[in-house]
């Protein structure tokens, strides 16, 4: 069974991820999967603070290449299509 989290409209997102939405899209032309992150804007904040600084840096030999295609074959197994 597939459980799925609402996307916040755009109107009813908090303006501070509104302008992060609006960095991703300008980045990666696409941020709708940010909608469902705007239920909670503090969590977001603190998450995307942790993901820029260690997730989305080339060390110990991991490039943002190899994590990017890590994370969307996770996405796949788990049937993940935002």
């Amino acid at each position: 069974m597939k459980h799925r989290v609402s996307k916040v409209p755009v109107d009813q997102i908090a303006p501070r991820v509104r302008e992060l939405m609006g960095a991703v899209d300008g980045a990666i032309g696409g941020s709708e999967w940010m909608q469902v992150f705007a239920h909670s804007p503090e969590l977001y904040a603190d998450f995307s603070q942790f993901y820029y600084d260690h997730i989305m840096t080339e060390s110990d030999g991991i490039t943002v290449r190899l994590t990017e295609l890590v994370r969307h074959r996770v996405a796949l197994h788990n049937e993940c299509y935002l």
